[in-house]
Order: structure tokens, then C-alpha cells, then sequence
């Protein structure tokens, strides 16, 4: 793993670290574990938030086995809620400046975000943009279209809306988190257009990406043409929200 140096004049903030975990098993311990060493230890005050949603598989007594070693703050349900309302409750839960979020799965480089955290700012949404992808072919051309089509629609320039690597400022986590979604089968990228839109400063940073060695549990092959639908049914509404003249005065 490269250890990125951190700016000896820079000031050190706390960071929330929320990840979302469902029957993750066979990765959750040593991504945890990766995750608190390479983030969490290295920013005092920094905490662990672990959004499992009701998983069967044994990762939630994986996680409580780490919870007294770690401190991991553990938001749990006997049943799944479901992504959307998963994340909405361990966000109610981070209590420092910055919340950074990560996908689980083995997807991610958690040292990748010692790049994303020099851009952080209170009114910021920084988001990692996947490089070397090595995933199928389908899923890398789905991804250029849904931004392009995202960026001509709205009319913002974003190249992976939807990466689930990012850092919020409290100021975005304040605003944005306790809006009404439309879009919940894609709802990273609706945050960021929301974002975007309400005059929040927003950058995205190239990251490294690992393929997932087992089927993707967000957007599964066979769920991909509902989402299309979905979203695509849901646009005109969420460009309605976005443009109307009192969104931004909602700051």
C-alpha cells in the first residue's frame, strides 16, 4: 500500500468514516480493519461508523466481535431497510466536521483518501472518480453514459456521479440529507446533483478501482434495465426540484 504524506503545516480534522455493509462476510474484517489503520487511527477523534442492514451471512457477528477491539459505532437492523434509509440513519450518527463514505466489497483503496481529504471543505462534496477499471464492459460504457447524460440534461460537468468514495463537508450533510430523494436506486448521483445545485463547492478526484470478485449486491445484471427505467421515469421531476427559484435559498 503507497503511504500518501500528509502536509506537516496542515491541520488535522476528524472525520466520520461511514461504511454501508450487506452480507459481506468473506471481506468485512479485513476491510474494517484496513480501513481503521489506514484512516481512522491516523486522524485523532476520527470515528467508525459501520451501517450493516440486516445481513445473513455472519457479517454482523464479525462486526461485533471488532466493535469493544475497534469502537466501531455499529447501526444495525434484525431486518434490512433497505440502502437508502440505511445511509440516512448512520449519517444521523457522524458527529465530526467531515463524513467520509465508502462502498464495501473490496472495491475501493482506502488509502485513496488521503486524495480526496486536502480538497475537503465545510460546503463540499469531494468524489473519487474510478480509474483502471477492469469491470465489465457493459458496466464501464453504463457509467459514461449515465454522466453524460446527467451533464447534458442538467447541465454540470460530472464525470462519476455516482462513485461511492466521497468526503461531505457538515454544511452539505446538513442540507442535502434532510431533503426528500427522488432518484433512490441511484441516489449518490442525485446527492451530488442536489449538491451541485445548491451553490456547494464540488470536485472529483481520480481513484484507484478494484473489480468485485462476486456480483454486485447494489446493481445486480438483472436489475439494471428496472433502474434505467426508474431513473430515467424520475429525471424530469428531479430537474423540477433542482431549478425551481427557492431550492438554493434553502441554504
Amino acid at each position: 500500500m503507497q503511504d500518501i504524506k500528509i502536509n506537516n503545516s496542515e491541520t488535522l480534522e476528524p472525520v466520520s468514516v461511514i461504511i454501508n455493509v450487506y452480507n459481506e462476510a468473506g471481506t468485512i474484517e479485513s476491510e474494517i480493519r484496513e480501513i481503521y489503520k489506514t484512516i481512522v487511527a491516523r486522524l485523532p477523534g476520527s470515528e467508525l461508523i459501520v451501517a450493516e442492514d440486516g445481513s445473513r451471512d455472519g457479517t454482523k457477528q464479525i462486526i461485533h466481535r471488532l466493535i469493544t477491539e475497534l469502537g466501531i459505532i455499529h447501526s444495525t437492523s434484525e431486518e434490512r431497510k433497505g440502502y437508502t434509509k440505511a445511509l440516512r440513519d448512520a449519517f444521523q450518527l457522524a458527529k465530526n466536521p467531515y463524513v467520509f463514505f465508502s462502498d464495501t466489497g473490496n472495491k475501493h483503496e482506502p488509502n485513496d483518501f488521503w486524495k480526496l481529504y486536502p480538497y475537503r471543505q465545510p460546503d463540499g462534496i469531494i468524489v473519487g472518480v474510478k480509474t483502471n477499471r477492469t469491470d465489465q464492459l457493459y458496466r464501464r460504457l453504463l457509467t459514461w453514459g449515465y454522466n453524460k447524460l446527467l451533464s447534458v440534461y442538467f447541465k454540470v460537468k460530472v464525470k462519476d456521479s455516482d462513485c461511492g468514495f466521497r468526503i461531505y463537508g457538515r454544511e452539505v450533510v446538513g442540507k442535502i440529507f434532510n431533503e426528500n430523494w427522488i432518484n433512490k436506486e441511484l441516489i449518490a448521483s442525485e446527492i451530488v446533483l442536489r449538491s451541485i445545485y445548491s451553490g456547494f463547492y464540488f470536485k472529483e478526484v481520480p481513484i484507484t478501482y478494484r473489480q468485485r470478485q462476486s456480483q454486485s449486491r447494489g446493481l445486480p445484471l438483472k436489475k439494471i434495465p428496472k433502474v434505467i427505467i426508474s431513473v430515467v421515469k424520475n429525471l424530469s421531476k428531479l430537474k423540477a426540484t433542482l431549478v425551481a427559484s427557492n431550492y438554493r435559498a434553502k441554504l
